[in-house]
C-alpha cells in the first residue's frame, strides 16, 4: 500500500501560491485578449476615426449628412395611407365587374367559390361552366325576363332595399348608368350590348348623301 504524503504547512502555502499564480496568469490573458478585440473595434469604429478630424471638418460632414438624409425623408403625413392599395382593388374589382356584366355577389371579396349558385346574367367562371341547371331551364328564366323586366329583381333575387346591383339602370345625375343586365349572354341579349361587350368596333358615318326616310324614334343605325 502506497503511504499517505503529509503535507507541511511550507508545502501548502507553496501549492496556494502556485495556483494564485495560474488564475492571475488566466485573468491576465483574457483581459489581454479582450483588450484587444476592443482596440479592433475601435480602430473599424466611425465615431472614433470622426473624432480624430479637425472640430470643422466634424461640422461639414455633419451638415452634409443631414442634407442628405432629409433628400431621402419622405414624412409620414407624405406617404400613401395603408388602406389605399386594397380600396385601388375594390374600385377596379367593381369596374370591371359592370363592364364584364358580373354580379357584385361573385366577386373575390364577397362570396367563397363553394358557396356560390348560378345567377343568371353573371358572366364570372363559375357562371359559366355552371352544369347543375340545364339549359332549358336558363333559357325558361331568360324568356320570363324578357317578358318581364322585373322577374330578376322579385322572383330570382332575394329581396333587398340597399343596393343597387341587381338593377339593370341607375340614374346617375342626368344619365343612365349600366350596373347588370340579366340577359347578358343568353340569346335574348341585345345584340348592340353584346357586340358592345365583346369589343365590336364601331365606325359612325356622319359624311354622306342625305336620308330619304326619316329612322323611327328610338333606332339606332351603325355601319358596319
Amino acid at each position: 500500500m502506497k503511504k499517505l504524503k503529509r503535507f507541511t504547512k511550507d508545502m501548502m502555502e507553496k501549492r496556494k501560491s502556485l495556483k494564485l499564480k495560474k488564475k492571475l496568469k488566466y485573468e491576465y490573458l483574457c483581459h489581454k485578449k479582450v483588450m484587444k478585440h476592443k482596440c479592433n473595434f475601435r480602430k473599424d469604429d466611425w465615431n472614433y476615426k470622426l473624432s480624430l478630424m479637425p472640430r470643422d471638418i466634424q461640422t461639414k460632414i455633419c451638415i452634409l449628412v443631414w442634407k442628405n438624409f432629409w433628400k431621402s425623408y419622405v414624412p409620414l403625413t407624405a406617404k400613401p395611407s395603408s388602406w389605399l392599395k386594397s380600396a385601388n382593388y375594390v374600385k377596379k374589382t367593381l369596374w370591371e365587374a359592370r363592364q364584364k356584366n358580373i354580379h357584385f355577389l361573385h366577386l373575390p371579396f364577397n362570396t367563397l367559390p363553394e358557396n356560390k349558385k348560378w345567377i343568371m346574367g353573371c358572366q364570372c367562371k363559375f357562371c359559366k361552366n355552371d352544369g347543375k341547371i340545364t339549359i332549358m331551364e336558363k333559357h325558361m328564366h331568360s324568356l320570363i325576363q324578357y317578358r318581364n323586366s322585373n322577374y330578376f329583381n322579385d322572383k330570382v333575387m332575394p329581396y333587398e332595399s340597399t343596393s343597387y346591383w341587381n338593377e339593370r339602370f341607375i340614374l346617375s345625375c342626368d344619365t343612365f348608368v349600366k350596373v347588370f343586365d340579366p340577359l347578358c349572354g343568353s340569346y335574348k341579349e341585345n345584340k348592340f350590348t353584346k357586340r358592345l361587350r365583346e369589343g365590336y368596333v364601331f365606325r359612325f358615318d356622319y359624311i354622306g348623301q342625305p336620308q330619304t326616310t326619316q329612322p323611327e324614334l328610338g333606332e339606332f343605325t351603325y355601319t358596319q
